[in-house]
């Protein structure tokens, strides 16, 4: 097990599912597998959900085991995945757990006392069981420290793919889901992801709402294109409008490959005014497509406001107004130089291929045949 080159069973991903059903991680393991292919790593998947619920566990450590392999590089927090963790560990198998952002405060107030009990019967155990830890930015590396101190952290991010470029590719792509409702001309920020509150979507709808006479003189609409709430949403936007409110708001279904990349390719600008994330998959799709951005801090990416990609839109419904208005009033020449700073910040810090080479250097580590990266921050006792 001294060579990462030799093995073809390198490494196994394991998390909840392969759909929207566990949102951002799905996406991310899927383009990581297809970078490490490139990289030569061989990795295979395996996901919780394909078991039923109440032979889960077993049926998922069994199925680990059976395949053999020789690292297993887990993705996220609280299910099965983590419950049977501590076993693969004492079974031989090392562990490569990446919390995906479970770890961050705002994350943890959430549903509390269910994760205080959680952490208690297992979740701690599995993470101390773990060979390393990922994170995805240096807030969760701090966030994991906190909780988890005697493990080593590597710090290796998301990636994201750059869309092809050349007109031909665009004039290729479906048209957006809101084509029959969206005047050709007018422009369109755009909301990508999970309905979920923290999202930030509660201040995002009052901001909008307080800006309303602006981007209708500009000729701006907010389209929320996701999936996650059966419909909660959709239908509290359609009682406000039926008030008179919200004008000018799309609720559209979620979208998925070519029509994912309809969306991002067919608007004007992203919005992301999180209250948590780990590092968010759709900022970095947003801004490897050129979208002036709007992100909260919590979306983890400080060096977009540095590099003049992205605008500051915590979840506050007065300050979210404030950025609202701060993009609204930029000019085209603006918001192109805005996406293309974009673009030139994920190319440089993003890519899939640095990722899976990341990965690899990792792996090799992790399995003793291998320098300690640079980016893996060693348990203090061992600094």
């Amino acid at each position: 097990m001294n060579s990462v080159s030799a093995s073809l069973h390198l490494p196994l991903h394991l998390s909840h599912a392969a759909d929207a059903a566990d949102g951002g991680i799905a996406s991310a393991v899927a383009e990581l597998s297809t970078a490490q292919e490139h990289a030569s790593l061989h990795p295979t998947w395996l996901t919780a959900d394909r078991f039923p619920p109440r032979q889960r566990d077993r049926a998922l450590r069994a199925a680990v085991l059976a395949a053999a392999p020789e690292l297993v590089h887990l993705h996220g927090l609280w299910r099965s995945p983590t419950r049977i963790a501590p076993r693969l560990a004492a079974a031989g198998l090392p562990l490569l757990i990446a919390p995906h952002g479970m770890l961050d405060p705002w994350a943890l107030a959430q549903s509390r006392w269910k994760k205080r009990l959680v952490w208690r019967l297992w979740e701690h155990r599995a993470l101390a069981a773990a060979s390393c830890l990922q994170a995805l930015c240096s807030a969760e590396v701090a966030a994991i420290r906190a909780l988890v101190p005697q493990t080593p952290i590597a710090l290796i991010p998301n990636g994201v793919a750059l869309p092809d470029r050349a007109p031909v590719a665009r004039m290729a792509l479906p048209p957006p889901p809101w084509a029959d409702a969206v005047p050709p001309g007018d422009r369109v920020l755009l909301f990508l992801g999970r309905f979920h509150h923290k999202k930030g979507l509660d201040p995002l709808l009052a901001a909008w709402q307080a800006v309303a006479a602006q981007a209708a003189s500009r000729r701006w609409w907010l389209v929320l294109v996701g999936y996650g709430d059966a419909g909660a949403l959709a239908s509290r936007v359609a009682a406000a409008q039926l008030r008179g409110e919200l004008p000018r708001v799309l609720v559209q279904g979620p979208c998925f490959g070519d029509d994912k990349a309809s969306v991002l390719a067919a608007a004007s600008g992203f919005v992301l005014p999180s209250f948590s994330e780990g590092l968010p998959m759709a900022a970095l799709e947003a801004m490897a497509h050129q979208l002036p951005c709007l992100l909260s801090g919590a979306c983890n990416l400080p060096e977009a406001f540095v590099a003049g990609a992205a605008l500051p839109a915590e979840p506050d419904p007065v300050a979210l107004a404030a950025s609202l208005q701060q993009l609204l009033a930029l000019s085209v020449a603006e918001r192109s130089a805005m996406g293309a700073a974009c673009r030139a910040l994920v190319a440089e810090r993003y890519s899939w291929l640095q990722v899976a080479q990341q990965t690899r250097q990792l792996y090799s580590w992790i399995l003793g045949g291998g320098a300690r990266p640079g980016f893996v921050e060693l348990r203090p006792s061992l600094l």
